[in-house]
């Protein structure tokens, strides 16, 4: 297991209307963009990575879906009469985490949209915050306190996304865990007790993800992982794979 250390930074100088945690916000923002580049950047050389023939575009998407940036340090000073904050922030890159992680998310094409998506979304929502900031710059009261409470509200859906982000992650690792737990011989009861309800059917075959659960005489008659090349040998007759 490789862990590598991602690091970057940004100064983000307080204007007259800015409160210290506006800056503290505005700085995060802009040093997460630029660990999110530089991670995608460094992921995009791992060997393994290119071997699942990902775009630029999903494999910054992805990271960004995986990836837990932490703020490390912060400190204050002066840029001649104004105040200046520098955030500090750090990303872990377990490679044979993210390899895996990849792989789950490259058999599923429902969460490769959603974390487009979602990507998409956040993208515009910074582009927002970053707008209406320089708006606030430039203007006086009472339209202070009015882009100040839109900024507010842009904030709080980015956290919202965030949460989403997180709940995503977290059902691909419950499939994942739980898939484990399936038995050739089980109902198809049982199954979705597990695994929730299929996001498929075809002929005899439930799909769950890169999963098939194949269902015979009314239990589980195979288990097939997508990425494999061929089912075992007493389930190729029914799989769906081959039909």
């Amino acid at each position: 297991m490789a862990i590598n250390t991602i690091t970057a930074e940004h100064k983000y100088i307080m204007g007259d209307n800015d409160s210290k945690n506006d800056a503290r916000r505005m700085a995060f923002l802009e040093a997460k963009r630029r660990v999110l580049e530089k991670s995608g950047s460094f992921i995009e050389t791992l060997t393994e990575v290119r071997n699942y023939q990902l775009s630029k575009d999903e494999i910054k998407s992805y990271s960004a879906a995986l990836l837990k940036i932490e703020t490390t340090k912060e400190k204050w000073s002066f840029v001649g009469e104004n105040m200046a904050i520098t955030v500090f922030v750090k990303a872990l890159i377990d490679t044979s985490f993210i390899e895996k992680q990849f792989k789950k998310i490259k058999g599923s094409s429902v969460t490769q949209k959603k974390i487009k998506d979602q990507q998409d979304q956040l993208s515009k929502l910074e582009k927002i915050v970053v707008k209406l900031q320089k708006e606030l710059g430039s203007k006086d009261t009472p339209e202070v306190a009015v882009l100040r409470k839109e900024r507010n509200v842009v904030f709080k859906q980015i956290d919202a996304l965030q949460a989403k982000k997180i709940a995503i992650m977290e059902k691909i690792n419950i499939l994942s865990k739980n898939i484990d737990l399936i038995e050739i011989g089980m109902t198809l009861g049982e199954v979705k007790s597990l695994l929730g309800k299929p996001r498929s059917n075809r002929f005899t075959g439930y799909n769950y993800g890169r999963y098939w659960i194949v269902i015979e005489g009314g239990i589980v008659n195979c288990i097939n992982e997508i990425e494999r090349a061929h089912c075992q040998s007493h389930c190729q007759s029914s799989c769906p794979k081959f039909k």
